[in-house]
């Protein structure tokens, strides 16, 4: 894809006899602007961003007739007050997946003044407009893009790996010892086998990959190379941080293109000036607890940097605030991941070289533990989960400031002890029930990023096998509570007694609700409550006051609220 100033470059050679169409090629075309309807010309931007999208990215000048010589013959404009973000925002609304292309207006001293870039950067193809219609770029033309071609693409490979890309050039002239000596302290770290860390510089690359026939690929450049080499050769690639006061304002500002082990550990450096340590005893140990543990933040950090999309220009960028921390890079969703589904979806990378060697090196782990490692390393320690974002063409993961909850940490400990293992899930359900007070199947569905029959299962297990939680009801009225094996621990005795009553309230306020506009039997109320017989009995009795009497005898009993 051509940089705006290639473009702009390119835009001269109207002058030497040559038509926009003659410029034009797989990543460029050139459109003239309706100066008669806006909406013609959001349609026409819709259908190229598909066009471009489905066939590798490029970029799309409006405001050039493509049939004319000369720039000032060729070159028209287009109108100089443009809403760029409600035209990103129709684009977006009006594709699936979404493509949210990226738009310059370009000053130049020709017809109205302005021109408008549209670049479009690939993606996980196909891609369609919402009412399913699509094009396809091959060469200077968007064709219809069939089934044919469709299966086609997905029978192909989905997608190029940017990362395993080969650099014909000396790997001794891109290295960084400093890069290396990164990767060397994280495989001590890791306790990497030993005959891993006594290997030279090269005979290490060689054997994880990163050496190809003597040549870095883009991704161990991306690992070992020298800040001037990767700003050479991957010019989109750079990291930030900012220390933030406000939504807006920052005290600190640090940014570089440095290989991802050095910009990993000055994050980390910058992050831990500012992340508060606490310590809880345990016995004859009194461990250490940060508000963003360690493990938590390295594990989202390479995340950014292994899954980033380095086809298009961008930061991972770290924003440090004072309640939370945020982590956002380049690049969407893929493979049918959701922030609704991230915990549990088969792992699926774009840069499947990149994290390979991440991998090799003990960076990360590949066994689709990255994300489950982040929710577990919070919810141990009572801090509240990670929250997953697609903004645009970018992912944004927020980390909330949360206390340590040191009685629920030992609760954990505790459960450890007795042979019961709490997995991420039962996690989820506890938290969620320590901040909410009650939660039904289908809430517990969505905490978890599960079905409601894998909900159940939780459930099922926290409350019959743990006896960490009880149900309340039946039916669909069902829901559940921390049962008094786990409030007293976590909240103390006269915390769950204060449910228990608060409980037994919510009860008789949904049956006052309900008889107001019907009677109800006495089974019916069973199957609400989960109560028996005499229990329901005692209940009615006690909503006396309330106005509820009794209609009837035997089977066909029926409690009514008298009106006033």
């Amino acid at each position: 894809m051509k940089t705006t100033l290639e473009l702009i470059t390119l835009l001269d050679e109207l002058d030497n006899g040559k038509i926009a169409d003659d410029l034009e090629g797989q990543d460029l075309d050139f459109k003239e602007w309706n100066q008669r309807s806006f909406d013609d010309n959001i349609k026409l931007m819709i259908k190229m961003a598909v066009c471009m999208a489905n066939g590798g990215g490029g970029s799309v000048v409006f405001g050039v007739a493509d049939k004319r010589t000369g720039k000032h013959e060729a070159i028209k404009g287009v109108p100089a007050s443009l809403d760029l973000y409600s035209i990103s925002k129709r684009i977006y609304e009006r594709t699936d997946p979404h493509l949210t292309p990226h738009f310059e207006q370009v000053d130049i001293p020709i017809g109205t003044g302005k021109i408008l870039i549209m670049h479009v950067y690939p993606g996980m193809p196909p891609y369609t407009t919402t009412d399913g219609a699509a094009t396809i770029r091959q060469g200077k033309d968007c064709i219809p893009f069939t089934g044919t071609l469709r299966r086609q693409m997905v029978s192909t490979t989905t997608e190029h790996d940017y990362t395993a890309e080969v650099i014909y050039e000396d790997w001794t002239k891109l290295f960084s010892p400093s890069a290396m000596e990164k990767i060397r302290e994280i495989l001590v770290e890791q306790r990497a086998p030993e005959m891993l860390q006594q290997m030279n510089d090269e005979d290490l690359l060689v054997s994880v990959g990163a050496l190809k026939n003597g040549y870095l690929t883009k991704g161990a450049l991306l690992l070992v190379g020298k800040s001037d080499s990767i700003s050479r050769i991957i010019p989109q690639y750079s990291w930030g941080y900012r220390k933030m006061v406000s939504d807006t304002d920052y005290i600190i500002k640090e940014d570089g293109n440095q290989a991802i082990p050095i910009a990993l550990y000055e994050l980390e450096r910058y992050i831990a000036s500012d992340n508060p340590l606490v310590t809880i005893q345990s016995g004859l140990i009194h461990p250490e607890f940060h508000t963003y543990p360690v493990l938590a933040l390295r594990e989202a950090l390479l995340n950014a940097f292994g899954h980033r999309d380095y086809r298009m220009p961008g930061s991972v960028m770290l924003k440090q605030y004072r309640d939370k921390l945020i982590i956002t890079n380049p690049g969407e969703f893929i493979g049918g991941i959701t922030p609704q589904n991230i915990l549990h979806h088969p792992s699926v990378t774009r840069n499947s070289h990149l994290m390979d060697l991440l991998d090799k090196l003990k960076f990360v782990n590949r066994s689709n533990l990255g994300v489950p490692r982040i929710y577990r390393s919070l919810l141990i320690e009572g801090k509240e989960p990670p929250v997953y974002r697609e903004v645009g063409n970018h992912i944004e993961l927020t980390f909330i400031a949360s206390p340590l909850n040191d009685g629920f940490k030992n609760f954990v400990n505790a459960m450890t002890n007795k042979g019961y293992h709490l997995d991420t899930d039962h996690l989820l359900i506890l938290q969620y029930l320590l901040r909410h007070g009650e939660i039904d199947t289908a809430t517990a569905a969505e905490v978890t990023q599960r079905n409601q029959e894998q909900a159940r299962e939780v459930l099922s297990k926290l409350s019959i096998d743990m006896k960490l939680i009880e149900a309340i009801g039946r039916g669909r009225g069902r829901y559940y509570t921390l049962s008094k094996v786990a409030s007293e621990p976590l909240k103390g005795v006269m915390a769950y007694e204060r449910q228990a009553i608060l409980d037994d309230e919510a009860i008789k306020i949904r049956i006052l609700s309900i008889l107001k506009d019907r009677p109800l039997r006495n089974k019916e109320i069973r199957t609400m409550t989960g109560y028996d017989q005499k229990q329901v009995q005692r209940l009615m009795k006690s909503l006396y006051d309330e106005g509820v009497r009794v209609t009837g005898r035997g089977p066909g009993a029926k409690y009514i609220l008298e009106k006033e």
